[in-house]
């Protein structure tokens, strides 16, 4: 009687033993893990892109499928800066950060060549209805100006305030479009860039404005969307 007890005190030992084994906190992240050193795929191509993008991987190595010491090497630097664990080991929640943090710094980058461009075009004369560099209204250089980047907008400035995703004024980014209303309804659109200002094809010439202008544009601001 006591040996059957015995045994089956042990048997129980043993599956709380398993179960507190396979259900701890290091056994999950362990059975989580996509890729670490040595691994090959894919996914290490585009963590390793990613990484570049964030300034982890260099640029001047060349981008493989095979995750080697480099890459671990960005790894580790990117989770001790986020203060995300140590090892090299990618997880599929660490992967989707360094993917979110990439995309981010990608329109960043794009928001900020999208600003360079516009201002090349300071001076340009107001043309009602214009869509080219000889004369643009509003939402024509919008248009123009971030089709030169294969981004493609509705012709006039209440469409395009219907695409991309709604930005709230205290986060405007690089390259966002301003909307306001100055007859009724959303009528007029520039591009964020930066410190508070826009740059717009104003009554007379492409310029730029302050976002919080007491006298004219702070009252007629609208919304503003993120198209990139």
């Amino acid at each position: 009687m006591r040996i059957a007890t015995l045994v089956a005190s042990l048997c129980l030992m043993g599956s709380t033993l398993v179960n507190a084994v396979f259900s701890s906190p290091a056994f999950a992240a362990t059975s989580d893990v996509l890729m670490q050193l040595d691994s090959h795929g894919a996914d290490v191509a585009t963590l390793k892109s990613d990484l570049a993008v964030l300034g982890y991987y260099p640029k001047s190595v060349s981008i493989t499928e095979h995750f080697g010491p480099v890459t671990s090497h960005a790894v580790i630097a990117f989770k001790t800066d986020h203060r995300d664990g140590s090892g090299d080991a990618v997880t599929a929640q660490l992967f989707s950060n360094i993917q979110a943090a990439a995309a981010t710094a990608r329109n960043e980058a794009l928001g900020q060549r999208i600003v360079e461009k516009a201002k090349t075009y300071l001076g340009t004369p107001y043309v009602w209805g214009g869509t080219s560099p000889s004369g643009f209204d509003c939402s024509g250089f919008v248009q123009y100006v971030f089709k030169e980047f294969g981004i493609a907008l509705p012709r006039i400035a209440a469409a395009q305030a219907t695409v991309g995703i709604r930005v709230k004024k205290a986060d405007l980014q690089l390259g966002d479009l301003v909307f306001f209303d100055t007859m009724g309804g959303i009528s007029h659109v520039g591009i964020y860039i930066g410190n508070g200002n826009f740059i717009d094809e104003a009554s007379t010439k492409v310029e730029i404005d302050c976002i919080n202008n007491p006298y004219y544009w702070k009252s007629r601001y609208v919304t503003a969307r993120n198209v990139l």
